[in-house]
């Protein structure tokens, strides 16, 4: 009897000796690996993070930083990406310096899904194209994964209850505050969008994000992973 015992916890010890790393990798390390490297990219630092406004208080400062897990996917919180609205092309100074495209963010993968932290400022119109990733695959060719108001963002600032209708591939991923969104009675929020690739079987090369130049509207994009 004590020889079964003592057999079986050998057994209990050795499985847990080989699954316990092997889920730590699965959790842990893996996921790291996807991470798409946006640190070239980055206006701002994810700490002084002030989407489309020169307000210093109107932050994304309470956003965790670092590698950070929303929605079950890892995401490396670092900085952000501004793109401009349609109101910044028409503007004759640099007041608002923001590229309508950030082009050729290397991804050089192959990859079922595409996994988003992302927002926008201002509003539009249900339904309106705000902005667009451009996945560049190794054959040549291209696909557009649409970024649609009232389907995968909304504006990040908001008041009352934060329950807005989204798209299956769409979640809030965090909610918070800044002193200036606070003073005016919002909150702020960030979105989590999982798009899936229509090409899986073709490495993504490099991807564009890029805005639609609604009048209003300037997209953001914190943290990008490929699944």
């Amino acid at each position: 009897m004590k020889k079964t015992m003592v057999v079986a916890l050998l057994i209990t010890v050795g499985v847990a000796l080989v699954v316990t790393p092997a889920l730590f990798y699965c959790r842990m390390v893996r996921p790291w690996n996807h991470v798409v490297d946006l640190d070239y990219y980055y206006q701002t630092r994810i700490a002084s993070a002030s989407p489309h406004d020169r307000d210093p208080r109107n932050n994304l400062a309470q956003l965790p930083e670092g590698h950070q897990i929303f929605d079950g996917v890892r995401f490396n919180v670092a900085g952000i990406i501004n793109l401009a609205c349609g109101n910044d092309v028409t503007r004759t100074n640099d007041s608002y310096p923001y590229p309508v495209s950030v082009e050729g963010i290397p991804v050089n993968r192959f990859c079922s899904q595409l996994h988003l932290l992302h927002g926008m400022t201002g509003g539009a119109d249900d339904q309106t194209l705000v902005a667009k990733l451009v996945l560049h695959y190794a054959d040549g060719t291209t696909a557009d994964l649409d970024i649609i108001y009232g389907q995968q963002v909304y504006g990040w600032w908001f008041k009352g209850d934060d329950n807005p209708p989204l798209a299956g591939d769409t979640k809030i991923a965090w909610i918070g505050d800044n002193p200036t969104a606070k003073k005016h009675g919002y909150r702020i929020r960030v979105f989590k969008t999982s798009f899936m690739n229509p090409k899986p079987g073709t490495r993504v090369e490099t991807v564009d994000y890029v805005s639609a130049l609604v009048s209003t509207s300037s997209p953001f994009l914190v943290a990008m992973t490929t699944e």
